[in-house]
């Protein structure tokens, strides 16, 4: 009992599971101690690293490329302003956008799953690319109830229009999307997921039904990332056409590629690193008008990065566990031949 006591704490109390919980203690209190600006920072981390996390099943565990994953995203948010500006501000409203944007992502995960399942790679991300401009379209065009391509700004429920009560229903919101994104991919279907991502023809000669785990896979990825949406949008009392656009797509990519794809929680650190380094050099643009060009000095650390983290900082730290726990295995065997021998 006392050694299989001891196994379990040396088992919880990892580096990365010190640090996990390090870091969600300061996140507690985080908000005691910064500005509004840097609370509200924070909380927009936290939101994309929910939605990076998203594509990070699609991209990182199933290796389905998907070039219009600002559906998503666009569609939680626009679901929830349409909700509170046409039929009033109230948390009944706010659950019936939650199942409607639920329906909505069922919908076009089931129509990309039926894609891709008779499609190619290149021909799945570029007919989901086409999806994204539609939408994109659908809203630009729908002027009396989207506001077009000037947006719409919408009110939201009391409680929720305070930063710090906001900050803390999206660190409970990221909480709760991360523990159960990591129970899926923990799980079985995840291991399928993985082994399509790997070698697809091996799997279906294993008797795996890929087709289904691609769709499972979509269905998860999309939920969330609508999810996501409705805190964006909540966040931000305001949302327009640009949230269907590519750069949606391209943030959470960045992010999951940056953080360790395939790592899932890689997708936290990316999002925190790119918005937290964005929001650094926005700050220093009273020094010198460079720094309005932001991405410039972003693209020369996705760069260095690249180069000598092609795994990203996730699959970094993976790479090197793996490597120091194989020399210790040898040292181990080493020092046990070296004790037998004499």
């Amino acid at each position: 009992m006392i050694n299989g006591r001891k196994s379990l704490i040396q088992r919880v109390l990892t580096i990365p599971n010190i640090l996990l919980i390090a870091i969600g203690i300061v996140l507690i209190f985080v908000p005691q101690f910064l500005g509004v600006s840097r609370m509200a920072m924070v909380t927009r981390i936290m939101i994309f690293s929910v939605f990076a996390m998203s594509y990070d099943i699609l991209r990182g565990y199933i290796g389905l490329v998907h070039l219009g994953y600002g559906l998503f995203i666009g569609g939680g948010a626009y679901f929830v302003g349409v909700m509170f500006l046409q039929f009033g501000v109230s948390y009944l409203n706010l659950l019936l956008a939650v199942v409607g944007v639920t329906i909505y992502c069922v919908f076009w995960a089931l129509v990309v799953g039926r894609i891709s399942a008779k499609s190619g790679f290149l021909a799945t991300a570029m007919v989901t690319m086409a999806f994204g401009e539609i939408m994109r379209n659908v809203a630009e065009r729908w002027r009396t109830v989207t506001g077009g391509q000037d947006g719409m700004r919408f009110p939201v429920p009391e409680f929720l229009a305070n930063r710090a009560n906001m900050y803390y229903v999206s660190f409970a919101f990221l909480l709760i999307m991360a523990f159960i994104l990591y129970k899926f991919t923990t799980s079985p279907t995840g291991r399928v997921w993985q082994a399509v991502r790997e070698n697809e023809q091996r799997a279906i000669f294993l008797g795996y039904d890929t087709n289904r785990a691609r769709t499972i896979a979509l269905l998860v990825a999309a939920i969330s990332g609508g999810f996501a949406g409705i805190m964006f949008g909540l966040f931000n009392h305001f949302v327009n056409t640009d949230q269907f656009g590519m750069q949606m797509t391209y943030n959470a990519m960045l992010y999951s590629i940056l953080g360790g794809s395939g790592t899932l929680f890689g997708s936290i650190l990316g999002s925190a690193l790119v918005i937290s380094f964005q929001t650094f050099l926005l700050d220093l643009r009273h020094f010198h008008s460079i720094f309005d060009r932001w991405l410039l000095f972003f693209g020369a650390l996705y760069i260095v990065v690249v180069m000598f983290m092609p795994h990203g900082i996730a699959g970094f730290y993976l790479s090197w566990k793996e490597k120091y726990a194989a020399k210790k295995k040898l040292r181990m065997e080493a020092a046990a031949k070296e004790e037998v021998s004499s």
